[in-house]
């Protein structure tokens, strides 16, 4: 991945399936839009950029980034989504909702920041790192493994 930033990358087809991800996770949160289905839509489009950036070797630093916005994003949407509901599912529930919250911030904000930080400054993608425990090995080295991790958290 280059550090040059050009304005084609913009119109890259992985960066356009992100842009495209936005715009169902918009949707998502308009009222009388199903949820469910336009996130599960952004979600699956996610399977896609990576794929598309490498066949078309239009990987790029701008598409890195976005990806991973995009998947915060995405992911904290999907958590407030799940407070919201147990809060409206009435007081019984409502002490959940926090739970959801200290998840959205802990994991999607101060996890995948730090994680983002040190391999900006290692210069590593951060797919790369921590290879030498096993529990990340299965996680990222098993396609399988990965999309059910994700899958189960999402």
């Amino acid at each position: 991945m280059g550090l040059d930033f050009e304005l084609k990358q913009l119109l890259y087809v992985p960066n356009i399936i992100d842009y495209a991800r936005l715009l169902f996770l918009w949707i998502s949160l308009q009222p009388g839009y199903n949820f469910a289905v336009w996130y599960a839509g952004s979600y699956l489009l996610d399977a896609f950029d990576g794929i598309a950036a490498r066949q078309l070797n239009q990987c790029s630093k701008l598409g890195y980034y976005l990806d991973m916005v995009i998947d915060r994003i995405s992911s904290c949407i999907c958590l407030h989504v799940a407070a919201e509901a147990m809060i409206n599912l009435g007081p019984q529930y409502a002490w959940t909702a926090p739970i959801f919250y200290a998840l959205l911030v802990f994991v999607e904000v101060i996890a995948h920041g730090v994680v983002t930080y040190y391999a900006e400054v290692k210069g590593v993608h951060q797919k790369l790192m921590g290879h030498e425990y096993k529990v990340v090995q299965l996680y990222l080295g098993n396609k399988g493994v990965l999309f059910l991790a994700c899958a189960g958290f999402e």
